[in-house]
């Protein structure tokens, strides 16, 4: 206020040679700080215009001539500013932010949601977005993590399965120059990153208005309260923060968005399920390891069916009484002697639960599997193996 009184009385006592007083202007150091810089040019214009009220107001001015009066006209717009994307009057949709810590116990890929999920999670942000619609993480687990190899496959084929309007970008700089189209995007980041040692998925959800920053929303709650992390959080994130350790980014179009969002559903169809038989958590991880040694990569038919084996063999009582008979039998499988380095995946559990609920693919009294015939009494093939009946 001192200042403004000062600038006020000098602006006073020369009025009759100045005919302006220039406005205040932020210093150095108010601007490392982080102040705004609109704040004092604000105070001292706000000044400057009450001093020249005063000035002014014991001094008409004399009317210009009627020809000269200017007309008062509307700019016109220009092509610039009227192809210009104003998303926020068009998007109102909140952007939620999930923990994938939250789901310790769903599977998904080769571990679960909260050991493996970020990227899964990180969809379930975007898509939630986009659509309106609420998609959490373990939902969309269960949809999508029994597909692919990887986690980044995973994530390409739910994105196009809830027909998501997403593309590849070629660089980081087609990210950052979507972002400013008011796009939102999804960042494969590695090891060399600030935000993991390994591999790790964030999303950017936008950029902040005041500091000009990208903000990004990151599935593990953790990297919240690391040093060199929490201010990002905040403010945002400077281009170079996400140029370092950059693996790979999807960028998702807001103006893609149909007005009425395809909305994902899974229905699976009517059946009774055929085997009447209780299998404990080992057992259930005995026969997805045995489905993945056998039959990793394949459809999930061909899963199901390696599934539907074990348990044809497990109800006849032909090949043992009990399920560690039946897989560790002699001359059962050839894959048991590697049974206890294997790592089931969720495509494998899925296998399972689909064979022990239906709809079944094999009859009851196929038994064998190879990738020749076992017998004359071939049923089929599925991908590379040759069913026949027992």
């Amino acid at each position: 206020m001192r200042y403004v009184r000062r600038l006020c009385g000098l602006a006073i006592a020369l009025a009759l040679t100045l005919s302006a007083v220039a406005p205040a202007r932020a210093d150095d150091e108010s601007v490392a700080m982080g102040a705004s810089l609109s704040e004092e040019p604000l105070c001292a214009e706000i000044a400057q215009t009450g001093e020249q009220q005063t000035l002014t107001a014991n001094v008409p001015e004399e009317p210009l001539p009627e020809e000269t009066m200017p007309e008062e006209t509307v700019p016109e717009e220009t092509d610039a500013a009227s192809d210009r994307f104003d998303w926020t009057e068009v998007y109102t949709h909140e952007f939620p932010l999930f923990s994938q810590l939250d789901y310790p116990n769903q599977r998904f890929g080769s571990g679960t949601v909260a050991t493996s999920g970020c990227g899964i999670t990180s969809l379930a942000m975007v898509a939630s977005y986009l659509t309106g619609h609420t998609y959490y993480p373990d939902e969309l687990a269960k949809y999508f993590g029994g597909y692919g190899e990887n986690n980044v496959q995973r994530f390409e084929y739910g994105a196009q399965q809830l027909k998501l309007p997403i593309h590849k970008a070629d660089t980081i700089r087609d990210v950052f120059a979507a972002m400013k189209n008011g796009d939102v995007a999804v960042l494969l980041m590695d090891h060399m990153s600030i935000f993991t040692e390994t591999q790790h998925f964030i999303v950017l959800t936008g950029i902040n208005e005041e500091t000009g920053k990208i903000m990004v929303y990151d599935s593990y709650p953790p990297n919240y309260s690391k040093w060199d992390l929490k201010r990002g959080f905040v403010e945002g994130f400077e281009e170079k923060d996400l140029m370092l350790g950059y693996s790979g980014g999807w960028i998702f179009s807001v103006r893609g968005m149909p007005e009425v969002p395809f909305i994902y559903t899974e229905e699976k169809p009517d059946a009774d399920p055929r085997y009447d038989v209780e299998l404990t958590w080992e057992q259930q991880q005995l026969i997805a390891k045995l489905i993945w040694l056998e039959a990793r990569g394949e459809c999930k038919e061909g899963q199901q069916a390696v599934a539907e084996v074990v348990l044809n063999r497990l109800v006849s009582g032909r090949f043992g009484d009990t399920l560690e008979e039946v897989i560790y039998g002699e001359g059962q499988f050839r894959s048991s002697p590697f049974l206890g380095e294997a790592e089931a995946w969720q495509a494998q559990y899925e296998a399972l639960d689909a064979a022990l609920e239906g709809p079944n693919i094999l009859p009851m009294d196929v038994m064998y599997f190879a990738t020749y015939p076992e017998n004359e009494q071939v049923w089929g093939k599925i991908e590379r193996h040759i069913f026949c009946y027992g």
